[in-house]
């Protein structure tokens, strides 16, 4: 008995040596098979990660739901249609702010180009008026400038891109409808999908190692609620915060950069810069000086934000301290980028309570106590 237990532990060693050097000597071909999968499925890996946020506050619409209607199936249909219309509602509500000042802020692009050149070329030349032989080449090389052509060639840049875009959208919708119906079908039959999973961890792993699995599968779908959960709340913080100060200092586009920020703000630190950078294009295109200005306070009111707001949100949200916090999100970013900022929080909380579980366990059996 003892020598099949033995064969099988390294006949499952062996084959997974294989694998690993099959993977190593072919990694190219393996990553593009995966994206391939990942392309088929993303369907159904979008109404998955859908599900899992929806859930959050359907549990507890649920929860209050349960306690004035006793039909527990009317309570789950309910939750689900006000969790995805409240989901819906917040996509239209950042659609409606955008669009508009997407929209006015190519226009006023367009009708400015000309004065934008005509003031490119004054500062040029009065940078250069030292040197006439210079600013002979400089007018001649402005002169053929046709600011009609450069029009024209922008809006066939636009238009082109638009259809690309429109085209692109379509195929977008398409994936994000079947993930809705994906989602909807997995947040109505959760405990069903819950209980298969379990079934299979027991049927593959002896009890002791099923039931730690199941602990720490817990304990994950805890962490990664409650960093959602602390993720918006921190970025909704942001956004209210640079809407203040921006309108204070009366820049223009206030609202459109707070939105945008309040979104790109869910990558952990640094995805407020992405805001930064749209916003630094659309003032700039109207003051150069004001730009600069922005990022200035920008940068200001980002360090507060990311050093002391948001360890202490979303890191005690998911029981770190700020220190910790830090740590995680710095270490998951150099290692795997913005990927890494996302779930390097997370993990980081899970890895921290498993261990802690692990020492205070020890502790006990040492029979000796520790402040």
């Amino acid at each position: 008995m003892k020598n099949k237990e033995e064969m099988k532990k390294w006949m499952i060693i062996i084959l997974f040596a294989i694998i690993s050097f099959y993977i190593i000597n072919n990694l190219e071909i393996v990553w593009n098979v995966l994206l391939f999968l990942i392309k088929v499925m993303s369907p159904f890996i979008l109404g998955a990660i859908l599900a899992f946020i929806l859930n959050i506050p359907m549990t507890k619409i649920e929860k209050q739901l349960n306690k004035k209607i006793k039909n527990k199936k009317i309570s789950r249909i309910i939750s689900i249609i006000i969790s995805l219309l409240i989901f819906l509602l917040i996509i239209g509500f950042v659609a409606f702010l955008i669009i508009p000042e997407v929209v006015e802020s190519i226009e006023k692009l367009v009708s400015i180009i000309p004065e934008l050149v005509n003031d490119t070329e004054n500062f040029v030349l009065n940078l250069l008026k030292n040197h006439e032989n210079v600013q002979i080449e400089i007018k001649e090389m402005f002169k053929n400038i046709n600011t009609s052509k450069l029009l024209s060639n922008l809006l066939n840049y636009i238009v082109n891109g638009s259809l690309s875009f429109i085209s692109s959208l379509i195929s977008s919708l398409i994936t994000i409808f079947t993930g809705i119906i994906f989602s909807i079908y997995m947040l109505s039959q959760k405990e069903y999908l819950i209980n298969c999973f379990h079934k299979i961890i027991t049927a593959f792993l002896d009890n002791k190692k099923s039931k730690k699995v199941l602990e720490i599968c817990t304990l994950a779908n805890k962490t990664f609620s409650k960093f959602i959960s602390g993720q918006c709340l921190d970025a909704v913080i942001l956004g209210i915060i640079l809407f203040i100060v921006l309108s204070i200092f009366r820049f223009p586009y206030a609202l459109l950069i707070s939105v945008l920020t309040c979104i790109t703000a869910l990558i952990p630190i640094f995805g407020a810069l992405i805001a930064m950078m749209v916003g630094v294009i659309l003032i700039g295109i109207s003051s150069p000086i004001e730009a600069l200005l922005f990022i200035l306070i920008f940068q200001i009111v980002q360090q507060i934000e990311g050093n002391f707001i948001y360890p202490r949100v979303v890191g005690s949200s998911v029981g770190l301290s700020p220190l910790w916090t830090l740590l995680a999100i710095t270490v998951g970013g150099n290692l795997f980028g913005i990927v890494g900022m996302l779930i390097g929080l997370p993990i980081a909380s899970i890895l921290y309570a498993i261990f802690r579980s692990y020492v205070n366990n020890k502790i006990l059996e040492k029979g000796v106590t520790v402040k």
